[in-house]
This record gives structure tokens, C-alpha cells and sequence, in this order.
């Protein structure tokens, strides 16, 4: 009798008991992987990544371009069958008409919808709501002062690098910081900032990019123009 009774009561409570170990089980589990997790579990967590990031963010913050910030180590091979060309991304279905608004975009600046070549450094593909990052390198033919500004509707930027390396780049000529500004097509003189300040450069490789803007309406265009003095 002192036996069975014990018996007779756990068959008869045997749902509440099954429910109970089903619930430590899971109460354990939980607690391994947290555990897991805090220890840098390679399959929940990864630390480098995390460092990385940190790393990047801590970098922006102490007052460095945001534009120059993204191509820090970013190596640019140049080939001799693309002389005379230059890369052109495009990123597609953006609104807002300003060169920061284009930064924000989640694909900006490597993952573009489309990339091609152009020989110019004139664009004007009548498209709507769009980005353009057009970006290669400069080969003066002589060494002397350089003036270069752009035109473009809307916002553009021109930004010039002191050799072959994209963490080198400069903005030495823009229209518009607002989207609010735009030009006529080779319209270079509307706005101060088009227009550089001379700039002395020798017989040998600069990396350039151009960054441009457009919204939903206008003459959409951007264009390169330079001097020697």
C-alpha cells in the first residue's frame, strides 16, 4: 500500500508532470544559448564584424568627410584597355534631389542597379528620381595649374583626390548642398562653388569621382569642365 499509492497518483497527474519537464528542458536550452551567445558563439555573434562596425562609426564621429570615410583601404586598380573611360553607377528609383540624400540610399556607394563606361564626363540620360556616381582617374597630358568646375541639375559634387587613392579625395567643386540648386546645361558660372580654385597637378595619376542628384523633374544633366592655366 505504500507503494502504490504514489504510483496510482503520478498516472493520475501524469499531463501536469510531462508539462513540467517540457518546461525545464526549454528553460535549459535558453539558457545555453545565451550562454553560447556571450561567449562569441561564431554561429550567433560575430565579434570582428561587430568590431569593424564600431570601428567605421567611431571613425565618422571624429569629424572626417562622410564622403572620403567610405573608401578608406578601398584599392581602385586601373587597366590600360579602360584609358580614355571612365566608371559610371547608377542608382535607380531614389527620390530627393541632393548629393546627401543619394548617401543615404542602402545600395550607395557599391552595390549600383547599373554599371557602365562613359568617354566624357557629360551626362544626360533624361531619367527621373535617380543617382549617378561617375569615377575614374585624371591623366594630365603636362603638369600646371588646373581649374575644374561642374553644372548640373540637380545637386552635383566634383571631388579630386591628391594622387591614386580614394581616401585622398577633396570636394573642390559642387552646385547646390540644399537640392534646390540646379544649372542649364554647361551653365558653369551661376554659383561660386562651381568653379575650383586652381590646383597645381604633374604628369601622373589622380582618382576623381563625381557624385550627382536628380529628383522628378528638370533637364537632368551633369557636366565636367577643366582648364590649364
Amino acid at each position: 500500500m505504500l507503494w502504490f499509492f504514489p504510483l496510482k497518483k503520478l498516472k493520475k497527474h501524469f499531463k501536469f508532470v510531462f508539462f513540467g519537464i517540457v518546461l525545464v528542458l526549454g528553460l535549459l536550452a535558453a539558457y545555453l544559448e545565451s550562454t553560447a551567445t556571450a561567449t562569441g558563439n561564431p554561429h550567433i555573434r560575430n565579434p570582428v564584424l561587430l568590431m569593424k562596425v564600431q570601428s567605421d562609426q567611431q571613425h565618422r564621429e571624429e569629424n572626417e568627410e562622410p564622403h572620403t570615410a567610405q573608401w578608406k583601404n578601398l584599392e581602385q586598380r586601373w587597366s590600360p584597355e579602360f584609358r580614355g573611360q571612365a566608371n559610371l553607377h547608377i542608382f535607380e528609383d531614389w527620390c530627393g534631389s541632393s548629393v546627401e540624400q543619394l548617401r543615404k540610399n542602402l545600395h550607395f556607394p557599391l552595390y549600383p542597379h547599373k554599371r557602365t563606361t562613359v568617354r566624357k564626363l557629360a551626362v544626360a540620360p533624361r531619367w527621373t528620381d535617380y543617382g549617378l556616381r561617375i569615377f575614374g582617374y585624371i591623366h594630365p597630358y603636362k603638369e600646371g595649374e588646373f581649374q575644374f568646375a561642374v553644372a548640373s541639375d540637380d545637386n552635383s559634387e566634383f571631388w579630386l583626390s591628391r594622387n591614386e587613392k580614394p581616401e585622398e579625395l577633396q570636394l573642390l567643386a559642387f552646385v547646390g548642398k540644399r537640392g534646390r540648386e540646379w544649372t542649364a546645361p554647361g551653365e558653369f558660372g551661376k554659383y561660386r562653388s562651381q568653379i575650383s580654385q586652381p590646383v597645381l597637378l604633374s604628369m601622373k595619376r589622380y582618382y576623381f569621382e563625381v557624385l550627382h542628384k536628380q529628383d522628378g523633374g528638370g533637364t537632368d544633366h551633369v557636366e565636367v569642365a577643366v582648364s590649364i592655366q
